[in-house]
């Protein structure tokens, strides 16, 4: 009999989904259904060991003949784009029929979605996909609106005027406001005031509507420098999509404001680096389009901002549009000079800056004086500055040509040496430093630290990343105090928390809107009418560890904090477990400072590589505890097998071996079914016949008591 086949459709959560995650399929043999998920489960962890958690447990169904199955042993992307599950089998998914081609006729559509499609692609002919890109940009609530784009069509949409106008005179309107608006995004009620002015007093529209189609011819013919942000926030994106904005076609654009409106990470960051430049409308486009294009090949300056900014800087230094970059990165300091010493050695001028003032009250006695850190530029500069006294050494002292040369080219690499020596600072060689740091300790070191040493590693199963206040990893505290008990023993006995202070201490006063009389919204404290306002609260509790080491009582004190009452989005919120997770807060504070999960604290789980490596040892760890455990497990059925053994051949009623095989017989059956569905078919056989076995025992059993009764009648 062939074993047969398995498909296992492996489904991203919502959270993966955001970060681009697609569903997977991955096909194999299998005894049964139930082995097979959990056979592709672990070949998720094994393919992906980062990102298993990211899915959710495959759904799996038995290929049948005539249905698309991918290709065995693989995980497969593509496959579930071409195909669909329908909960019982895989078929070929549907073409989907295609949208009527051609423009879209915006005066047939809603008045919120014609404005906004004049918003977002101009006078552009609106297809169906464009179409539903507006009617997206519209139902999003939650992605902000740095551009005021939104705020703008909120405020036409609500002019009836402006409803009932036509494509052409909405975007007329719509590039007045943002011209109008050009150093901030516009605001929905400051939009609504423009747009009504605009329809009531139409003859004061001549002198915006000029300037604004002035700028608009501008930067759609002149390829020098934009009128507006808008346009330079356009342009940014097309120079990112790769495409010149001079060259840009219709689709180009539209996919530019796709960009925008989705709030693309890498447009934000060259688009707000671009912004803070005094001078950067005036740029021409060239410049600004070649900025970008190398700059993406540097895919450091997308987070870090002011290495970007550096960089376009730099860029920008001299051009007449930048006057306040015509200085920017040039050599301040005063040059090097070297001076050959004679006898190999040499004196660099210059290398450390300024000569420290020597501050003393004798005039015979020094003082140290802190000498400023070499920089990269320095260092680079006394290495050219060496190199060439070397072969002017080898030029003039033929007879101390070797050696000299030979010491200015080291002084030389030292200088490297020192550049590079600055810059190095990565996690893993942190990492390697501890581990360094432990190998390398003397004995006596290594008794102090031997708490932190048994402790200091993380179980990556039992930790969480979070992204508020900055990110981090998270640790959870039941994980800390099994490992506490681990190595002192029972809580309460050998160590425990004494909760030495407990209160309430008031936060930042709490807000409300007041509306203004010229309608618009401003934040005023509470009162609570005994001449104070109201505040949000947090719970403090201090604490002292103790711990028996050493015949000794050791005790460490810690704090723990925990909002009770604050002020969110959704109005006022009270936590009534804000003792209980101080006190947790608390605990975990005290036991990281005897190390417990010191790689978190030190901040080695920043680090991808040092995660992975961590998390396969304790993986090695977990399978070999969990071996174990299967192993005794086995062993203690087979002695309650044994045992009930000489129960049913000493019965001495037929009933008491009926139950007592009864009993045994749906333990045993509950086992044999847990290893057929691991795919342990071993050992289920050998379940199944200590059964048959116990099943004869107790029918011979059965028929001796019988026989007996019998003989007695």
């Amino acid at each position: 009999m062939t074993t047969p086949v398995f498909i296992g459709l492996f489904e991203p959560k919502k959270s993966a989904q955001k970060n681009g995650a697609v569903a997977l399929v991955f096909a194999d043999k299998a005894p049964s259904k139930k082995a097979a998920e959990s056979i592709f489960i672990g070949k998720l962890w094994e393919a992906y060991p980062a990102a298993g958690e990211n899915f959710f447990n495959p759904k799996v169904v038995e290929d049948q003949p005539g249905q698309p199955r991918p290709a065995l042993g693989v995980f497969d992307e593509q496959f579930a784009i071409d195909n669909e599950f329908d909960g019982k089998c895989w078929k070929p998914r549907e073409v989907v029929e295609e949208l009527p081609a051609g423009p879209v006729d915006l005066l047939k559509e809603p008045a919120d979605v014609k404005i906004a499609a004049v918003a977002l692609f101009g006078l552009t002919d609106i297809d169906q996909g464009m179409l539903s890109t507006v009617v997206d940009v519209l139902n999003d609530d939650e992605s902000p609106d740095d551009t005021g784009m939104k705020n703008v069509i909120k405020a036409l949409a609500a002019n009836p005027a402006v409803c009932a106008m036509y494509p052409h005179a909405i975007h007329e309107l719509i590039e007045a406001i943002f011209s109008h608006y050009s150093n901030e995004a516009p605001t929905e009620f400051n939009a609504g005031i423009f747009a009504k002015k605009w329809v009531n007093n139409p003859r004061d529209r001549d002198q915006s509507s000029t300037s604004t189609s002035t700028s608009t011819s501008t930067s759609t013919e002149d390829y020098g420098g934009v009128s507006d942000y808008n346009t330079l926030s356009m342009h940014t994106a097309l120079s990112i999509m790769a495409i010149h904005p001079s060259g840009a076609k219709a689709g180009d654009v539209k996919n530019a404001k796709e960009i925008i409106a989705s709030r693309d990470s890498v447009w934000r960051a060259w688009d707000k680096t671009f912004r803070v430049i005094t001078g950067i409308l005036d740029v021409d486009t060239d410049t600004r389009h070649s900025i970008i294009s190398d700059g993406l090949k540097n895919l450091k300056l997308v987070n870090n901002d002011d290495e970007r900014l550096h960089f376009v800087k730099s860029r920008l230094a001299g051009n007449p549009s930048c006057p306040e970059l015509a200085s920017y990165g040039q050599q301040t300091e005063s040059p090097l000079e070297v001076e050959n010493l004679g006898d190999g050695k040499f004196s660099v001028e210059g290398l450390l800056g300024e000569q420290p003032v020597i501050a003393s009250n004798e005039g015979e006695k020094t003082e140290v004086a802190t000498t400023e850190p070499v920089s990269d530029a320095a260092a680079l500069q006394a290495k050219e500055a060496l190199d060439n006294l070397g072969y002017g050494v080898y030029a003039t002292e033929p007879k101390q040509k070797s050696e000299m040369l030979q010491r200015a080219e080291d002084l030389a690499v030292e200088a490297t040496q020192l550049a590079e020596q600055i810059k190095a600072d990565d996690f893993q060689q942190r990492a390697n430093l501890v581990e360094q740091f432990f190998a390398e300790q003397q004995p006596e070191e290594r008794d102090n630290l031997a708490i932190w040493n048994k402790v200091y590693k993380t179980d990556p199963k039992h930790t969480k990343a979070f992204s508020n206040n900055g990110g981090g990893t998270s640790i959870n505290g039941t994980y800390m105090v099994m490992e506490a008990t681990k190595l002192f023993g029972p809580q309460g006995i050998n160590w425990g928390v004494e909760v030495v202070e407990e209160r309430f201490d008031n936060g930042a006063p709490i807000m409300q809107p007041v509306k203004q009389p010229d309608g618009s919204y401003v934040k005023a404290i509470i009162p609570n009418g005994a001449g104070g306002y109201l505040c949000e609260v947090n719970h403090t509790v201090r604490i002292n560890l103790w711990f028996e080491q050493g015949g000794k009582t050791a005790v460490v004190p810690a704090y723990g904090c925990t909002p009770y009452i604050q002020s969110t989005k959704n109005g006022i919120v009270s936590d009534g477990e804000a003792p209980k997770k101080s006190l947790t807060d608390a605990t975990k504070k005290a036991l990281s400072q005897l190390g417990f999960s010191a790689d978190v604290f030190l901040g080695l789980y920043d680090d991808v590589n040092y995660r992975q490596e961590n998390g396969a040892e304790f993986a090695l760890k977990n399978a070999s505890d969990k071996a174990e455990g299967v192993t005794r497990l086995r062993e203690e059925l087979d002695e309650k097998l044994t045992k009930v053994a000489e129960t049913i051949s000493k019965a001495v009623t037929i009933n008491e071996a009926n139950k007592v095989h009864a009993s045994i017989a749906r333990e045993v059956d509950a086992h044999r079914k847990a290893a057929e569905g691991k795919g342990d078919t071993e050992h289920a056989k050998y379940l199944a016949g200590r059964l048959r076995r116990l099943t004869t025992l107790k029918d011979e059993r059965i028929k001796a008591l019988s026989a007996s009764e019998e003989k007695t009648q």
